[in-house]
């Protein structure tokens, strides 16, 4: 075995010569994005709407687009800002091209009648202490990002069962605290929690390693998997048909234990039968170290994103639908038709990256001939979209010091036992069933009570998020209508399901009732119109046990094989915010051909060194 091992690392370094001598090359020649502290002092917000606009709604004409390009990004989420701001970072010039009227997908915010709605952040990992990531965040904004904290008991875990008295149970960030809590809560299975947690140790660190597949090419990954070698890079792959229900049913008996230990997976929206257990111990990390929300709502992430990318002489502009990727006659990404009134005009550039998801790049904006014979394609024609989701957005006319509410956490409610089950046989049912029955599940969150800064901007008024996973094939026959005329029928359907949600909200908060002043309601369909998602989805690709697999993993890599085209975001890596922007990582370093996640955790280093040096000499 020791002869065959030493002939298969052979045949990998003369596979990887060229790629090493690019490597080699780009070390010195790709720019280091993250080769000195950026972060300067945090500025005065700005509050003006007219000049948040300035930067966040620039609206595409031909004129705007900055000459001799280096790369077009389509889609201006997370991880589309992010990739063009660590190319900014490396002298990259940049074009963000956004489909809706404001830049930032789920990161933006919009005002109505007084009220103003984050879409899609609700809470964030890893910003509470310095973290890499946190890091990460701090140098493609400068340092101008704040976080407010949460809570440490950020999440409450409700049974709301009919005729029953709610049932709450807390989950902590701080580490150990969630497992000290649920052993005290449940001393019978003691050691079976203990188990949950340690699995989860060693689970976690092996996410990141997992990724290398992503950079080496097919063959070779099939030869470490087929000779057993794949163990002496990552364990990961040993976990990866090990749903999140196989593991946790097979600790405890006890079905209250397992449906906490399961009650996170609604934020990427697969049940715990479906999804693997890894991504549930990823979602958990992410929060151990605490709970964070920005301060001034979510939009001020893309607002101090997007100077980044301009100073480097690129642009982010909105009302910018790209209908098609342009291919050469060398089979090479060049370019992107983009929709302008009704015209379409061509915008070229050496590099194209996608942001987009893989289902709308490779069934949408590519050529069928090109996208057909790609090694994508397959994946693509199997792959699940995520589920979409029904919001209702609710305002309320007073301070939210004069209700008992939630402040400064969520509450993730559940009308049943076994919340796997009751999730697969609701969605299991049609429409009309669907609208007799009960909510399984529901997400309620205030978000004005999380920002410092909402009282002075909306004074005696407070918000309401609402949530509930939903498959599009209930709302899929408006798909094709105009936005806010899709007729009576969809307006009755959306308001029924709302009512319930809304229903069941105030029977858990009651104060709420009598001053609820505004009501706006979005389906999946309107994730499809204001975001793009195919089918609703807000986590891109459906976070099974198949899209974690070996082959999907490193077939999801940002590097296409359509030449010019890259992919970035949720999709080759994982769903939320901190997956979008690691996902615009592994696309930043495909790009430049260097090591950007080693280049960030030097910098993070430093910046560790250097807090602690300040420290010492206090």
């Amino acid at each position: 075995m020791g002869l065959i091992s030493l002939l298969i690392v052979l045949a990998l370094l003369l596979g990887f010569g060229k790629k090493i001598i690019k490597f080699i090359a780009s070390r010195i020649c790709s720019p280091n994005p993250f080769k000195k502290n950026t972060c300067t002092n945090v500025k005065a917000k700005v509050t003006d709407q007219k000049q948040r606009d300035a930067v966040l709604k620039q609206g595409f004409s031909l004129d705007k687009v900055p000459e001799n390009l280096d790369a077009i990004v389509i889609g201006s989420g997370v991880g589309g800002l992010s990739v063009a701001a660590l190319m900014a970072k490396s002298g990259k010039k940049v074009l963000v091209l956004e489909q809706h009227d404001q830049a930032g997908g789920c990161c933006h915010t919009y005002i109505d009648k007084g009220y103003e709605f984050d879409v899609g952040i609700h809470y964030v990992g890893e910003m509470a202490t310095q973290t890499v990531c946190k890091t990460y965040l701090d140098q493609i904004t400068n340092g101008q990002l704040e976080w407010a904290p949460m809570r440490d008991d950020y999440d409450d875990v409700v049974f709301a069962e009919k005729d029953q008295e709610p049932r709450k149970y807390p989950v902590f960030s701080g580490r150990g605290r969630w497992k000290q809590y649920l052993k005290k809560t449940f001393p019978a299975d003691e050691k079976n929690i203990d188990k949950f947690f340690k699995m989860m140790d060693e689970v976690h660190p092996e996410i990141f390693k997992s990724a290398f597949v992503k950079f080496i090419p097919l063959w070779a990954v099939w030869l470490l998997r087929v000779t057993g070698l794949l163990k002496c890079f990552t364990s990961f792959y040993e976990w990866e048909n090990k749903t999140c229900k196989e593991i946790v049913w097979g600790l405890t008996k006890d079905q209250e234990l397992r449906d906490i230990l399961c009650y996170g997976f609604g934020d990427f929206g697969t049940p715990p039968s479906m999804t693997g257990f890894p991504m549930q111990t990823y979602l958990y990390k992410h929060f151990e170290e605490g709970s964070s929300y920005p301060v001034g709502g979510a939009s001020e992430i893309p607002f101090h994103i997007i100077p980044v990318i301009e100073a480097a002489g690129g642009k982010v502009l909105v009302r910018a639908e790209v209908t098609q990727i342009i291919i050469d006659g060398k089979g090479r990404a060049c370019g992107v038709k983009v929709r302008k009134g009704k015209e379409l005009v061509n915008v070229t550039a050496p590099l194209i990256i996608s942001d987009a998801g893989v289902h709308n790049t490779f069934e949408r904006l590519l050529p069928l001939e090109v996208a057909s014979s790609s090694r994508f394609w397959p994946l693509v024609q199997t792959a699940k979209h995520g589920p979409g989701s029904l919001y209702v957005f609710v305002g309320m006319n007073c301070d939210a010091d004069e209700l008992d509410i939630l402040k400064r956490k969520n509450a993730w409610v559940f009308t049943g036992s076994d919340i796997d089950k009751v999730t697969v046989d609701y969605w299991n049912l049609s429409r009309e069933e669907a609208l007799d029955a009960e909510i399984p599940h529901l997400f309620v969150s205030f978000p004005s009570t999380k920002d410092p800064d909402w009282k002075q901007k909306f004074p005696c008024k407070t918000t309401m998020a609402l949530v509930i996973l939903m498959p599009y094939r209930w709302m899929e026959e408006w798909e094709n209508k105009r936005v806010m005329k899709r007729g009576d029928e969809y307006e009755s359907i959306k308001k029924t399901f709302a009512h319930k949600a809304l229903e069941k909200a105030c029977e858990l908060f009651p104060s709420i009732r009598d001053h609820i002043d505004y009501v706006n309601i979005g389906t999946p369909l309107s994730n499809r119109y204001y975001f793009g998602a195919q089918r609703g989805e807000v986590c891109g690709l459906d976070h099974t046990t198949e899209r974690f697999s070996l082959q999907s993993n490193a077939i999801l890599r940002p590097q296409t094989d359509v030449p010019g085209l890259y992919l970035t975001g949720q999709d080759i890596c994982c769903g939320g915010l901190a997956g979008a922007m690691w996902g615009g990582l592994l696309c930043a370093s495909s790009i430049l051909l260097r090591n950007v996640k080693s280049d960030l955790e030097r910098l993070h280093q430093i910046i560790q060194d250097e807090k602690k040096a300040k420290a010492k000499f206090r």
